[in-house]
């Protein structure tokens, strides 16, 4: 069985977590479908369907992730749940606050995630400040993993930090902070941002990860602004997850 892997070892609480997630995820179909139609989508009887949504028993672990990756690709479509929360102002930019601020839309975001996680060691969620931080807590949480956020300041109070630097096209160069506490050699990390424009960003979170001397477990964003595959470069085993990809709006970020 595969299942996400963390350092203590629990995992029991996961799975009930995401047994739970599968229901509310089932829930939410339920309100713009029979059950009959649900049977026929699930291939599983309308009574035991209604046995979930009522909340009278779980479903198990192997029947949640066969329902999850089912209901989320020919019922509640996490892509096009994403692509529809984006706005476009008309000149080349646009507003993602709707899905990073919005609980519902983040937790089904954080399910996606932990399921292409399962088989996968993960103790350190890392994100940039500001924007990726609200993903990056809300998958913490779900790990019950510590989220390191670097930040362009020092934390007052912290003496040894972790820096890397990130370049900008323009060639501005700024400094990226993390508190050397909160992040160690033997960690395995997995790096979270709700947008990759021209790298930058992520390109820094990787090489801090390898001057630490820590492992890349993985690297999920949201939305990325023309195909990431150009823009950064992982090592070998890590696990690479876009949501949502746009034709290039715009050379800035």
């Amino acid at each position: 069985m595969r299942r996400a892997s963390r350092d203590d070892g629990s995992t029991r609480l996961d799975e009930i977590l995401f047994r739970i997630e599968v229901v509310e995820l089932l829930r939410m179909a339920k309100k713009n479908r029979t059950y009959n139609q649900l049977s026929q989508l699930t291939g599983l009887p309308a009574t035991v369907l209604s046995r979930y949504v009522l909340g009278h028993v779980l479903p198990t672990l192997e029947r949640a992730m066969e329902l999850w990756k089912i209901l989320t690709t020919r019922v509640v479509n996490i892509h096009d749940l994403v692509l529809e929360r984006i706005e476009f102002d008309g000149n080349g930019f646009f507003d993602n606050t709707h899905i990073i601020f919005d609980p519902f839309t983040r937790k089904f975001i954080t399910s996606w995630i932990y399921e292409k996680l399962m088989g996968t060691r993960v103790n350190k969620i890392l994100t940039a400040a500001v924007d990726g931080v609200p993903l990056a807590v809300s998958l913490s949480d779900r790990l019950g993993v510590p989220v390191v956020v670097a930040k362009k300041e020092k934390e007052v109070g912290i003496r040894d930090f972790w820096t890397v630097d990130l370049v900008r096209d323009s060639g501005k160069t700024e400094t990226l902070y993390v508190p050397k506490s909160w992040l160690r050699r033997k960690d395995w990390v997995v790096i979270i941002d709700d947008v990759i424009r021209t790298g930058e960003t992520q390109r820094a979170l990787i090489r801090l990860v390898e001057e630490v001397g820590a492992k890349l477990s993985g690297v999920f964003i949201i939305v990325s602004v023309g195909d990431w595959r150009d823009k950064i470069s992982v090592p070998d085993g890590c696990r690479v997850e876009v949501l949502v990809t746009l034709n290039k709006l715009s050379n800035e970020g």
